[in-house]
């Protein structure tokens, strides 16, 4: 069957629209709708009266469909990373370049900027390509996911053998902001708890930090924020065997002044939020 002029317009405009796809805040942008554009709304399903979030979980599952052809194992990181599913919300609006700069800074992947631009624009051609083909129906299991993926802004994951990591709450505190006591060096103050060991305690909130401080006095000379993968590496880097604990509640009395937590008297009533 030999496509008409009609068609071959229709389908040029559709994939010039892909490139507003991953501007601005990508699939979290105000008017994705607007970006599409009529003719790739169409190709894509997307009904006329489809709301904002509908629209972003076809946009989410049209992708996913593509990258789930790649083998690569960078490819998720790098085309969610640019989409902006997955970012921590400080750096989703910082477009396409800032977010993937971001990622690379961050040791998320180890590959230059532009090895990470060029596969994404590799995903973006075969996006396109899949334009001029069969459109699968989406079912209502998969818009129960794209629903999730963009609520608890996870990405879609892909099979898992046994042994493979890394459950999802776990990616979202790895790739998140996470805020902490720091020495006038900028690392990370550790809280020494004789024979329950040392640890690194930070809060996924600065109000939550905040109320920490007010509630327990303590006179810590800096606060620092960083990735939760940056706390992960800098505890594995210590001497001394070293855990992560995420926001400990306050606790009256305990007589913090430098450091994070607690006496060893005072551990066993160390609660942690949930």
């Amino acid at each position: 069957m030999v496509a008409s002029a009609k068609e071959t317009k229709t389908s040029r405009r559709a994939k010039d629209r892909l490139h507003h796809v991953h501007a601005r805040a990508g699939i979290r942008q105000d008017g994705l709708r607007h970006a599409l554009g009529p003719e790739l709304r169409g190709i894509w399903g997307i009904a006329e009266d489809a709301d904002p979030g509908r629209t972003r979980e076809i946009v989410l599952l049209r992708l996913n469909r593509v990258l789930d052809r790649f083998a690569d194992p960078l490819m998720p990181e790098i085309v969610w990373t640019a989409y902006n599913l997955g970012v921590d919300p400080v750096h989703g609006g910082a477009g396409m370049v800032g977010r993937i700069r971001t990622m690379v800074g961050r040791g998320r992947v180890p590959v230059s900027e532009r090895t990470c631009t060029r596969r994404f624009y590799d995903f973006l051609g075969s996006v396109k390509n899949s334009l001029d083909g069969f459109q699968e129906d989406l079912t209502g299991e998969d818009f129960r996911l794209a629903s999730r993926w963009i609520a608890e802004n996870v990405r879609p994951e892909r099979e898992r053998s046994p042994r493979e990591p890394v459950p999802s709450v776990m990616r979202m505190f790895l790739d998140g902001t996470v805020w902490g006591p720091a020495d006038e060096a900028g690392a990370p103050v550790p809280a020494r708890l004789g024979a329950h060991g040392d640890w690194l305690c930070v809060f996924t909130d600065e109000r939550l930090l905040a109320e920490y401080r007010a509630v327990t006095g303590a006179g810590w000379g800096r606060i620092r924020h960083r990735t939760g993968r940056e706390v992960v590496l800098a505890a594995a880097g210590r001497a001394a065997a070293t855990g992560v604990l995420v926001n400990p509640r306050p606790t009256r009395g305990t007589g913090i002044h430098a450091a994070l937590p607690l006496s060893p008297e005072s551990v066993a009533r160390l609660a942690v939020r949930r």
